[in-house]
């Protein structure tokens, strides 16, 4: 009987190992068959590197549905089905095929740039077709402005308004950009009504592949992590990062030298404006421990969500950029709730350092505020006011009153007038009765000597870069 009891134990030991020590293999290789090594190979939980023959073995998780790659620099990122294509789909248990990835050189990219699109959340197809503008804009763009640069795309989430049927065509609409895009899972992209967090994003890995990779350009490392977790109700979520992901990053990060460049894209910011009210499930509930991963890094959080403008430091080596809307307020005001007209945001790569400018849609990125004479401003109607939206505290907005130099705008926190008047004006064409402005502390304001003064508000960049606006 002891020996019965002991053989069915071993049995059951060894078919769960069989199960659990799945091996996939294969070659990463140029076209034209040269092999590329020390190429990280992941299915999402465990992680090796190419050998010098750029072949690699990997015991998967019965979990994994994806192997994929971290596409390292230097090469070409591939598009397949519309989306950049790192990843292949795991076959039945019983398949022994080679996953093999292809990957063209590319030269060197230590400069190079990416553009950030902010939640496009469409609702139906004229909004798509909305989105077609933007990637006309950043296509425009790439070939004039950033033409001696390789470029692609990013986009932190949310790019359909709970309408996952519409996933194909935004793929469609902004592969006409002719830049590879990389996507992240946003609340909205879920399939709800569904029993889990792992249901729930079965749509969204059918598009755009796993939920969490990497990637590597020029001296820069890309991160892109699922932080919304589907609460298995309704469309309830919270800000969360699962233990599967943190442990993959935690492998991830050891084949990243300390000190380097890291941009971690995900949906949900980690962090927000003290003046706002933010509900606990809008916000990284344990942001605390992604920080503690990325301690060792010069970190650029890229997230989505709020559909708002802001940069923030929550950690003192993490500066996060939370993207405004391109959809604006939900495609019924073409400017976001605090202001900041449609646009996205341009960031330029050289080395390991980062740069960024704002972009609105159909305008010079010399574009980057604009200002209100006297009474124009019901908040200040004794005052001359500005937006700023691209601003973070590394920037200064100053103010000359007839040619001489008059001092720091004061920053306060209000609303943006524009985007109130507009709002109002617009009032019987918007789609839902809830639209309204929100605040920020972009604002600036500074109260004239005399009335009929020539006002000209200087705004400075964190970089140097300087715009003039003058007071109508």
């Amino acid at each position: 009987m002891i020996r019965t009891v002991v053989f069915c134990v071993l049995l059951t030991f060894l078919t769960l190992s069989s199960a659990i020590a799945r091996e996939v293999r294969g070659k990463v290789r140029t076209a034209d068959g040269q092999p590329i090594a020390k190429v990280a190979v992941t299915d999402g939980y465990d992680m090796v590197l190419s050998d010098d023959q750029g072949v690699y073995r990997l015991q998967a998780s019965p979990l994994a549905t994806f192997v994929y790659i971290t596409i390292p620099a230097g090469f070409a990122i591939p598009i397949q089905d519309h989306v950049a294509n790192f990843y292949i789909p795991l076959s039945p248990e019983d398949d022994q095929r080679s996953y093999d990835f292809v990957l063209d050189p590319a030269g060197e990219d230590s400069k190079h740039a990416f553009v950030v699109l902010g939640d496009p959340q469409v609702y139906q197809e004229a909004d798509v077709q909305s989105c077609a503008t933007f990637a006309q804009d950043i296509r425009e763009y790439s070939n004039t402005v950033l033409k001696d640069k390789s470029v692609h795309g990013m986009i932190p989430g949310d790019m359909v308004g709970d309408r996952p049927d519409l996933f194909p065509a935004v793929k469609n609409v902004f592969s006409s950009s002719d830049l590879p895009f990389f996507y992240a899972k946003g609340n909205h992209d879920l399939a709800t009504n569904t029993r889990s967090n792992t249901t729930a994003s079965n749509l969204y890995e059918q598009h755009f592949g796993p939920r969490y990779y990497a990637f590597n350009r020029g001296l820069i490392h890309y991160v892109v992590l699922d932080n919304v977790f589907y609460l298995g109700n309704a469309s309830e979520y919270v800000g969360y990062i699962d233990e599967a992901q943190l442990q993959w990053l935690e492998k991830d990060l050891k084949q990243v030298p300390a000190g380097s460049t890291v941009v971690v894209m995900l949906h949900i910011p980690t962090a927000q404006k003290g003046f706002r009210k933010v509900q606990r499930g809008q916000l990284l509930t344990n942001r605390a421990h992604l920080y503690a991963l990325l301690k060792d890094y010069k970190t650029h959080i890229l997230s989505g969500h709020t559909h708002l403008h802001d940069h923030l430091q929550p950690a003192p080596n993490v500066c996060e950029h939370n993207q405004s809307s391109i959809s604006g307020i939900f495609w019924q005001e073409e400017s976001c709730a605090d202001g900041t007209p449609a646009g996205y945001m341009v960031y330029i790569a050289d080395g390991d350092c980062i740069s960024w400018k704002y972009k609105t849609l159909g305008q010079p990125d010399s574009l980057q505020g604009r200002v209100y004479a006297l009474g124009e401003n019901p908040e200040r109607p004794d005052q001359i006011t500005a937006l700023v939206w691209n601003y973070d505290p590394s920037w200064s907005v100053s103010w000359y009153e007839d040619g001489q130099y008059a001092g720091e705008m004061r920053k306060y926190v209000g609303h943006d007038p524009q985007t109130r008047k507009d709002i109002i004006k617009n009032k019987s064409k918007h789609a839902y009765d809830w639209i309204w402005t929100t605040e920020t502390d972009h604002l600036f304001a500074a109260k004239p000597s005399k009335i009929d003064a020539k006002v000209m508000v200087l705004i400075e960049d964190g970089f140097g870069n300087k715009y003039e606006v003058y007071v109508p």
